[in-house]
């Protein structure tokens, strides 16, 4: 981010955080009054909140010297917490100011008397080595004592890039003993439980060999390591305590990749692209924790353990075992209270709760209901694993011997095997179709069934229907031989349970020459062959049938367009355009529900139907799409291109409107998320006023193209009259309007900024210089009296390449002379489009055009660009001419417009002349030509009259 804008931002946000602590401070901006019967209290709750400049000292804030917007706008800005303290009692009391927090880059506190004199101070920095700290409960600290009806003022000021301000207690100093006892003996006997679970998981491992165990262990000691770190164990060697947030994200990886790993043990039927993402998640979080600051590496931190925990508690949910339903509901109740505690520390972190006894409390024993849970349910697996294997082993050599025959003699492939994929039988059949010699060579070769499948997802979806029917009867499947050739055979399945678990028997027939033809016709009519989703048509016939019936949810429809697609076929070519799109295709597919249909309806856009999921499900599968896309990296030739996409959603809840206006309206929908950034979400509404604004741009477009086929476009033209030489022939400027079908006539103000949205434009300028060569070529006595034409061009234009050809040849046809054509640019689109516009220019001035610049003094770099764009005439902006009779200041800018201008050889035009009064100002300051309703009302072109 450029310096300047990055500035822009911080300025704002130091003004917003301003604001909201102003009305924070309205309700607690209070004096802290104590006495003998205070104990502790939250000093946030009492501050007031002040940002200032690093350098400045505890003196200039309370004198409140007003700090620059320099300085708010540095990485230097220090916040500071000022609150009052009055001693309202009748004794000493001694009170101790507390922070837990150790990973603070500087630190200033001072206790100041009612005269502003210092009573103590004390500074510290995270890194630096503060070897005063306490080890055993270590946390920053100043004590003072105040007199029987003694004031004092509190300041606390900070620079830190974490989480800011966090809680600061205020505790008298026998109160804070006491809670120093309860901790330590509350931390000790934490320590001690975890101990003991380490201790236990890790000799139930060595015993038994169950490798949940060891990650169990695992998990334990990444527990004690965050329990130690968040308890200010860096102060142990204190140039680590500013490497806080590191440390907390690398504990936290490492407790959810243990945790992970029971998982994926406890609940064996998670598939491996879902075990896969539950370990990227976390490691992405250590990975942002060193790339990003320490505030939003905290954030991070907190949204990766909700994510992980949230999808864990999924994963249990979907696969867990249905005939063992207490180890998924211990798995889940383990989480819930993960959930709740790492709560507790988000609301330390951002609400100022403080750790007091009771709340310290709560959380261990949360903690450590949580791995009992944890235990239990991977303890409970262990038992079910083990009772599974002893009956699994009898029952299958009875239905080996049950089977035997029929497999060695059918003609048929047979097989039987586990739910699992492990193959334990096979006939000669079921070799020779798959491509083996022999059954002995077949079972020693096939780890799993998994190998017959070309797509891993059959298998899946077979599964899912034996466990519903119990049975599958010619089901058409792509298969894989031996040599890796693939082919097509009908499988015939069922399912048979005995005290060893699950079984599948099988049978197999190549059907591969029938497949063949009927999935070519049948692919090529409703997929794209590149992407391998469905086409546009195939789409259209879908969504119409899901929309034309009522639906409880909803169907909702999502329209997506790929951002910056464009940049990688202009750079790699179309074939690295394919191999990109290739790609999108499938990491959205492999992003959306499993009952969403996803296509492609053109180049760069895509379609997605939800007919399973409500509303709030679609937008949160939209967001993962938008994430997933987001993070998408393409490279092509040593080259990086990273995309965005935006995303229109529509509910079709409104039977009255039909498949292809929903179409429409996730199309508008798209198209705002674009106007508003790119990469983002918008849900179309029709009351939304940008929706009707975009409905009305829409009516203008239809509007627009009616008029050109129609020829229902008008020339204008509006006269200039010479201020410094006597009229010598015709000066005026054509303009257009637009003539409704009811004879109303339409400004260009109403229709031109629809035609620029959608580059309509170049279409418009075509028609307005093929009609105006056409009647000045009509009107020779005319042309011949003609000084000065001037024509509006727009910046689409100027970038068009063949507009420069367009107009050449018109120029030929027409036989119009260069020299009388002048063509006007808008000061702003000849900045933009500075190469375009020089080459136009350029082009043009050479066969004796001439340029005006329209606009001049509305941008903010007009004079750097104007002696580098080959202009002859300048039209000051007329924003300056109407005022500057009664504004010097307006009349100082046309001044210096025209001193510049004619320093440089330029023509100045004065627009927006209202009066004689303003004409005859302009020609005392040496002005040419004039032009607004003081001079002349715009008028038809076929009734031209002289001035």
């Amino acid at each position: 981010m450029p310096m300047p804008t990055k500035r822009l931002y911080m300025f704002a946000l130091f003004l917003l955080l301003s604001w909201m602590c102003m009305g924070a401070n309205a309700s607690q901006n209070q004096a802290l009054y104590i006495d003998e019967s205070f104990e502790h209290t939250l000093i946030n709750e009492h501050a007031s909140q002040i940002f200032a400049n690093h350098s400045a000292t505890y003196f200039d804030v309370i004198k409140g010297v007003r700090t620059s917007t320099q300085a708010l706008l540095s990485d230097e800005a220090r916040t500071w917490l000022f609150t009052p303290v009055i001693h309202d009692g009748y004794s000493t009391i001694g009170l101790v100011l507390n922070i837990d927090r150790l990973n603070i880059d500087d630190l200033q506190i001072y206790v100041l008397d009612s005269s502003d004199r210092i009573i103590k101070s004390y500074r510290y920095q995270a890194g630096k080595g503060d070897y005063s700290l306490d080890y055993l409960l270590p946390h920053i600290r100043l004590s003072f004592t105040l007199q029987p009806y003694q004031n004092a003022r509190v300041l606390v000021g900070i620079k830190d890039t974490g989480v800011i301000p966090f809680p600061i207690t205020l505790w008298e100093r026998e109160t804070l003993k006491q809670h120093d006892t309860q901790m330590l003996l509350l931390l000790g006997a934490t320590f001690g439980i975890f101990f003991l679970l380490a201790a236990y998981f890790l000799l139930s491992y060595v015993h038994q060999r169950m490798p949940s165990r060891f990650w169990l262990t695992m998990s334990s000691c990444a527990a004690i390591a965050f329990l130690f770190a968040t308890q200010g164990g860096l102060a142990f060697w204190p140039s680590l305590t500013n490497t806080a947030e590191i440390t907390y994200s690398a504990c936290i990886c490492m407790l959810l990749l243990t945790i992970t790993k029971v998982t994926h043990y406890i609940f064996s039927r998670i598939p491996l692209f879902w075990r896969i993402t539950n370990y990227c998640i976390p490691v992405t979080a250590v990975v942002l924790a060193f790339t990003l600051d320490a505030h939003t590496s905290t954030l991070s931190t907190l949204v990766v353990f909700t994510l992980v925990g949230l999808y864990n508690v999924c994963l249990a949910l979907v696969f867990h075992e249905k005939n063992n339903i207490v180890i998924s509901r211990a798995y889940i109740v383990a989480w819930l209270t993960f959930f709740l505690f790492f709560a507790i520390i988000t609301l330390n972190l951002f609400s100022g709760l403080a750790y007091t006894f009771d709340i310290a409390l709560g959380m261990i024993m949360l903690i450590t209901t949580g791995y009992l849970c944890l235990g239990y349910s991977s303890v409970t697996k262990d038992h079910s694993i083990n009772q599974l294997a002893l009956s699994k082993q009898a029952e299958t050599i009875n239905n080996l011997n049950h089977f035997y025959d029929l497999f060695r003699n059918s003609a048929e492939g047979h097989y039987t095997s586990t739910w699992d994929g492990e193959l334990i039988s096979v006939n000669p059949a079921m070799c020779k179709v798959f491509g083996y010699s022999n059954e002995q060579e077949m079972l020693a070769d096939v780890s799993s069934t998994k190998q017959f499948y070309v797509s891993p997802e059959d298998r899946h979806v077979l599964l899912g229907e034996l466990s519903q029917q119990g049975h599958v009867t010619g089901k058409e499947i792509r298969g894989k031989r031996k040599d890796g050739s693939e082919f097509w055979f009908s499988l015939s399945c069922q399912s048979r349970e005995n005290n060893e678990g699950s079984f599948l028997y099988g049978s197999i027939i190549d059907i591969t020459e029938k497949k063949q033809s009927d999935l070519s016709l049948q692919y090529l009519a409703t997929h794209y062959s590149l992407t391998g989703v469905y086409n546009r048509r195939q789409f259209e016939n879908q969504f119409k049938a899901r929309v034309s019936a009522p639906a409880e949810p909803p169907v909702c429809l999502l329209f997506l367009d790929l951002d910056r697609f464009k940049v990688v076929n202009d750079t790699c070519g179309h074939k690295a355009g394919d191999v990109m799109i290739k790609d999108i295709a499938r990491l959205i597919d492999n992003a959306i529900n499993n009952n969403a249909l996803l296509a492609r309806l053109g180049g760069d856009e895509f379609g997605i139907i939800y007919t399973e999921a409500t509303e709030d499900e679609v937008y949160a599968n939209a967001e993962k799409i938008l994430n997933a896309v987001q993070a998408y990296r393409f490279m092509w030739d040593n080259r990086i291109f990273n995309l965005g996409v935006s995303i229109g959603m529509v509910v079709c809840n409104d039977l009255a409107f039909s498949a292809g206006e929903y179409l429409s309206m996730a199309d508008a929908a798209c198209y705002f998320a674009k106007e508003q950034g790119r990469n983002q979400i918008h849900r179309y509404n029709k009351d939304d006023e940008s929706m009707q604004r975009y409905q009305r741009e829409l009516d203008w477009v239809s509007s627009i193209n009616q008029a050109l086929e129609e020829g229902r476009f008008e020339l204008f033209y509006q006269s200039l009259r010479p201020l410094s030489k006597a009229n010598d022939g015709h000066y005026y400027e054509v303009l257009l309007r637009l003539r409704e079908r009811d004879g109303v006539l339409v400004e260009p103000a109403n229709f031109l900024p629809t035609a620029e949205r959608f580059e309509m434009n170049v279409n418009i300028d075509k028609w307005v210089i093929t009609n105006t060569f056409k009647w000045l070529s009509e009107h020779p006595e005319h042309l011949a009296e003609l000084q000065r034409c001037s024509i509006n061009l727009n910046c689409h234009s100027l970038a068009d390449r063949d507009f420069t050809s367009f107009i050449l040849n018109a120029f030929e046809a027409y036989r119009i002379p260069y020299s009388k054509i002048c063509f006007e640019v808008i000061e702003s689109v000849a900045i933009i489009k500075m190469e375009d516009t020089l080459a136009f220019m350029q082009t043009f001035n050479q066969l004796g055009c001439s340029f005006s610049l329209d606009d001049f003094g509305s941008g903010f770099s007009s004079y750097r660009y104007l002696k580098d764009l080959p202009v002859s005439q300048v039209k000051i902006d007329g924003l300056f001419i109407k005022d500057m009779l009664k504004d010097g200041v307006d009349s100082a800018m046309v001044a210096s417009i025209n001193d510049v201008a004619k320093a440089m050889g330029m023509q100045t035009v004065g627009e927006f002349v209202e009066n004689e009064a303003t004409m005859a100002q302009l020609g005392k300051m040496g002005i040419d030509f004039a032009q607004g309703y003081g001079v002349a009302k715009p008028r038809p072109l076929h009734d031209f009259t002289p001035l």
